[in-house]
């Protein structure tokens, strides 16, 4: 996380990104938030698109995380944890307060006091499970 005190003007793409981060679960990355926002800015760049994707993540307003080398973002920013797929790499949502609060509480270093956690399980979803059963 960078400097959480970018103050940029709001414009109308930057909300429409966010809108659509906020409107679905799926953790999408930059192309993928880019073609479902493309259709109301036919101006709007794929550039545009990370760089907004990450004033958001650097400014806290949203999550970013990667996977296989590749940026996913997340509008739910409150603690919760995360399971991806070994498999399809699908993200799921885990929201288990006691398993951030337990961290928290349990983290111990006197140089340095966190202020969030990210918790991310890897596995196998069962879509995928019941693939390798065939």
């Amino acid at each position: 996380m960078k400097n959480r005190c970018v103050h940029r003007r709001e414009t109308p793409q930057r909300k429409a990104i966010l809108s659509y981060l906020k409107s679905v679960k799926t953790h999408p990355n930059a192309e993928e938030v880019f073609r479902a926002v493309a259709g109301q800015y036919p101006n709007l760049t794929l550039a545009t698109v990370y760089r907004n994707l990450n004033l958001m993540a650097d400014q806290g307003r949203v999550l970013r995380f990667e996977i296989n080398k590749e940026f996913r973002f997340d509008a739910y920013i409150k603690n919760h944890q995360h399971g991806i797929c070994n498999c399809c790499n699908k993200v799921f949502d885990f929201f288990n307060e006691k398993i951030s609060k337990y961290a928290f509480r349990k983290f111990e270093c006197n140089e340095f006091k966190p202020n969030k956690v990210d918790i991310f399980y890897y596995g196998t979803c069962k879509k995928c499970e019941s693939k390798k059963l065939r």
